[in-house]
């Protein structure tokens, strides 16, 4: 018997082993006239591509059987975006027409439920690309996404953001790396996500609930960092980035190089970076707010015809200096180096992403460990000492359903997932939080069906369950020393659907849940963090959502217009509060609470080009929170609008993608603040840059010059976490940036 199981094996291997499938296809534009050269031809379930050459023709060799999607892109043209279905020893071939277009109205994505395109997708998914992440002085990659209308940063500096999603921010809004949870100790707004600037292909943002495909904690959504994709097949690919940021006296350097076989590909990547302590608008120094990292990354894969198989590892160290009244007294320079009052983080993390095709069926089998330690120096010891670890699973599968409903782009997707983490406390004198074990573990199942090419839907469903084991911790008001051992689950759900009402006309709706337990920290703080007292609440209630989303688009040639609404109902919104008492020293003691909350509004957003040499953009975002008692909640966001003009040279002599952009920001007053917070005034920021790639002997080199708030003004913004030492935020800063690009045959 087991000989003829092994031979069954052998048999199907044999079968995808033997397979000689390929694409090959010419790029043109949209009448044929004209061929492309340099479009970029990708398969991103394979991680696998190419560029057209100069007779605008490509092919990829080597391809499993399956159903994937290719995506052929150039710019100035409309990105092409096709579900393809790979047979045993099929050659396609592929007559692509590029459409040309002023800007993009429908681009791909990448989701837990596979790799569609927006129009496609019931969630509202916000991209934004590399090349946008590069065309700001913004010193921190959280906040280069600072455009995005609902996407706010709590700060504490250039050194430290968390996102803010709709008003929700820490552990109601999940962090990812290519789908992976990052665990950051993200209990408070002092503890950032430690990203890298470089090696990010695009960041993909879910506003809303998305518990079903991520698990507990996406209550306000997710933002999900997508590493940047392998070398073109038969390529060895590099990039030197330099950048100078004025305000800080500060460095970049990065250096990436890639390579990728017929089958084999790798990737390495390392960078430094250092700033002494900011100035604010008006040209005031903040004491201490300086911070340097280094960083590293190799990943390296395979491309068979079974499957593909990827393994990555993360390394990043960090010190961040900690701007307050203490460090005020004990530092007295502004250098690179920390003397006092810094955070010293470490991180590593290892990724295996693992997927195998089976004909219409998709199997993805991905790991990860975490290991994530954080030191808080003061004047003279480490005061704090904790390494949180982390492993999480995913094992998934996907299946068309072309037998039962004749349409290829109708699938079921289910799935299990778990993630385990421990805090383990080193010797510092100082407990943030306990000694602590978490397990988790989720089933879910999703179902995607077109009716028609217009109308689709989405629906589906998920278990949760989470314990959580605190040995030991201390809780004056709830009987001294205490221990938690307890459990949780939750049912959540989406349904989801898009409408196409005409070729300019894109409708949106969706229903979602999700939910979230208490932190740690909200369970069992007793003590000083950071300058205040914070006292936790071991009986505090899982925390539930239900919102509704509502979308609209609308395109022609040169204008899109976008407009989306939401209503979020918390139940048992969890949040930190002041209370009238003191401790012996003087601070006041913070108490974690919650009640029943609401939160809504809207963002929309238009863009514009009258010729193809303009650009106009802007954006607007609305948020409100409300406690059940009519209070406002804490941590919501001032209302903005953005706005740019950028004109764009595309040819000159010796240069290629010349633009100028100018833009800006204004955020509105805010009085509608909860009642331990302090209004915020309106403020007016102005932006430029302007970069080139030039073409020298044919090597090119990408320069530019990028500058924001230039005329220095002072404010404060809402979300400014130093507004409470009487800070204000960074003023005028002017960036430069050099990088070179490197390509050969592999």
């Amino acid at each position: 018997m087991k000989k003829h199981i092994l031979l069954l094996i052998l048999l199907i291997i044999s079968t995808y082993s033997y397979a000689q499938n390929s694409i090959e296809g010419k790029v043109t534009n949209n009448d044929k006239s004209e061929k492309i050269v340099g479009a970029v031809v990708y398969i991103p379930e394979l991680q696998k591509g190419t560029y057209s050459d100069k007779n605008g023709e490509f092919e990829l060799k080597d391809l499993p059987n399956g159903d994937f999607t290719i995506k052929v892109s150039f710019i100035g043209y409309k990105t092409y975006i096709e579900r393809i279905n790979i047979k045993s020893d099929s050659k396609i071939n592929l007559e692509i027409a590029l459409q040309e277009i002023y800007y993009q109205a429908n681009e791909a994505i990448v989701t837990a439920a596979g790799y569609t395109s927006q129009h496609h997708y019931a969630i509202k998914v916000e991209s934004i690309s590399a090349n946008d992440l590069e065309t700001t002085a913004n010193i921190n990659i959280m906040d280069k996404m600072d455009k995005i209308p609902g996407l706010n940063m709590i700060s504490q500096g250039p050194g430290v953001s968390t996102p803010n999603i709709r008003g929700l921010s820490l552990s109601n809004v999940l962090v990812l790396t290519d789908g992976f949870r990052m665990s950051n100790f993200q209990f408070s707004e002092h503890h950032p996500y430690l990203v890298s600037n470089y090696g990010v292909e695009n960041v993909e943002l879910i506003k809303g609930p998305a518990s079903l495909l991520y698990g507990a904690d996406a209550v306000g959504g997710v933002l999900n960092f997508i590493s940047e994709k392998p070398a073109s097949v038969g390529k060895l690919e590099a990039d030197i980035n330099s950048v100078y940021f004025a305000n800080t006296n500060g460095f970049q350097t990065n250096i990436g190089v890639k390579a990728h076989g017929q089958k084999i590909f790798w990737g390495v990547r390392a960078g430094i970076q250092q700033h002494k302590d900011f100035a604010q608008g008006g040209g005031e120094t903040v004491i201490n707010s300086r911070f340097g990292d280094k960083d590293f990354s190799f990943n390296t894969g395979i491309n068979s015809k079974l499957g593909s198989y990827k393994l990555s590892y993360i390394y990043k160290s960090s010190q961040i200096g900690i701007a307050n009244d203490m460090s005020k007294q004990l530092v007295d320079n502004n250098e690179y180096s920390h003397e006092h009052f810094y955070q010293n983080l470490d991180f590593n993390m290892i990724k295996s992403q693992n997927k195998i095709y089976l004909g219409k069926t998709k199997l993805q089998a991905n790991f990860s460990y975490q290991n994530n330690r954080r030191r808080l120096f003061t004047k003279d010891i480490y005061a704090v000492d904790m390494t949180l670890q982390a492993f999480s699973y995913e094992l998934k599968a996907s299946r068309t359903l072309h037998e039962i409903t004749k349409n290829n782009d109708s699938k079921i997707i289910f799935g299990i997932q778990g993630n385990y983490s421990q805090n383990k406390l080193g010797d510092a004198p100082v407990i943030v939080i306990p000694n602590y074990f978490q397990n988790d573990l989720g089933v879910f199942a999703l179902f995607q069906h077109d009716f028609g090419s217009k109308f689709h839907i989405q629906l589906g469903s998920r278990y949760d369950f989470r314990s959580v084991y605190i040995p030991s911790f201390n809780s004056v008001e709830h009987g001294g020393n205490r221990s938690i051992d307890t459990t949780y689950n939750n049912m959540s759900y989406t349904l989801g659907s898009t409408y196409e009402l005409s070729k300019h006309i894109f409708l949106r709706a969706n229903i979602a849940s999700a939910f979230r337990t208490a932190n740690i920290a909200e369970l069992t703080q007793d003590g000083i963090h950071e300058s205040r007292y914070e006292r936790g609440n071991p009986n505090l209630e899982s925390q539930k959502s239900n919102e509704i989303d509502l979308g609209f688009h609308y395109h022609n040639t040169k204008f899109s217009f976008d407009i989306a609404t939401f209503y979020n109902k918390i139940d048992n919104y969890i949040f930190l509060s002041p209370t009238t008492d003191t401790i012996t020293t003087g601070q006041k003691i913070y108490k974690y609470g919650q009640t029943n909350s609401t939160l809504y509004g809207f963002e929309t957003g238009l863009n514009y080009v009258p010729i193809k040499q303009i650009e106009l953009h802007g954006n607007y975002a609305y948020t409100i929170g409300k406690q059940q008692n009519g209070d406002y909640l804490p941590f919501i966001p001032q209302n903005k609008i953005n706005a740019s003009v950028k004109y764009k040279l595309l040819h000159l002599a010796h240069t290629k993608g010349l633009f100028v952009e100018v833009g800006g920001t204004y955020a509105f007053s805010k009085d509608d603040i909860s009642p331990f917070e302090e209004e915020s005034d309106a403020y007016f920021l102005l932006n430029s840059s302007i970069a080139s790639t030039f073409i020298i002997r044919k090597q090119k080199l990408k320069f530019g010059i990028y500058a924001t708030n230039i005329l220095d003004n002072k404010y404060m913004d809402h979300l400014s976490t130093l507004s409470e030492e009487g800070y204000y935020n960074m003023g005028r800063n002017i960036s430069v940036k050099l990088t070179i690009p490197l390509e050969v045959n592999y």
